[in-house]
């Protein structure tokens, strides 16, 4: 079978889906929370922690390089990190972007190896063990483009072409 740059890009999109990612994100929000909690009063705080109250208690949002914190809970109009929960931060954001250069660099590679040759035989040959990530036929490979029979039919159902234009 020939492979199209559809079957590539989906072949490189299969195997990257299956490399494990952490998610820093939720590791970064949850530090944050947790930081600005230890700031507000006790009272307050029990306010925060009850999900009936929660919702007449304004949240803040807090923006760290690329990643929105909603619904920081602060006393006064801001809030800072503390300097030991910034470190952490910091370490995780450095941690975040050594994984997406990895996934980034693990894709350009496997993307490169797929469009160098031209058939599944040769990409199966050059990468056993990525050969489930590929159609056995061109048959299952094309079930999964979208369906273009009775485009025609469609648009002519929806009017087209324009009155007057031909």
């Amino acid at each position: 079978m020939r492979l199209t740059n559809t079957i590539r890009d989906a072949f490189v999109r299969a195997a990257m889906a299956d490399v494990p990612k952490k998610n820093f994100e939720k590791d970064i929000h949850d530090l944050i929370k947790e930081d600005a909690k230890k700031l507000l009063p006790p009272k307050i705080l029990e306010l925060v922690e009850d999900p009936k109250m929660r919702e007449f208690i304004k949240g803040h949002s807090h923006y760290i390089r690329g990643y929105t914190i909603n619904n920081v809970w602060v006393y006064g109009s801001a809030y800072e990190r503390s300097p030991k929960v910034n470190t952490k931060v910091e370490a995780l954001l450095c941690e975040a972007e050594e994984q997406v250069e990895s996934m980034n660099k693990l894709q350009h590679n496997l993307r490169a190896a797929a469009y160098s040759v031209t058939t599944r035989k040769a990409l199966v040959e050059m990468l056993p063990e990525f050969e489930k990530y590929l159609p056995e036929t061109e048959a299952k490979a094309n079930r999964s483009l979208p369906v273009v029979a009775n485009i025609v039919a469609d648009f002519t159902k929806a009017g087209w072409p324009a009155k007057g234009k031909k």
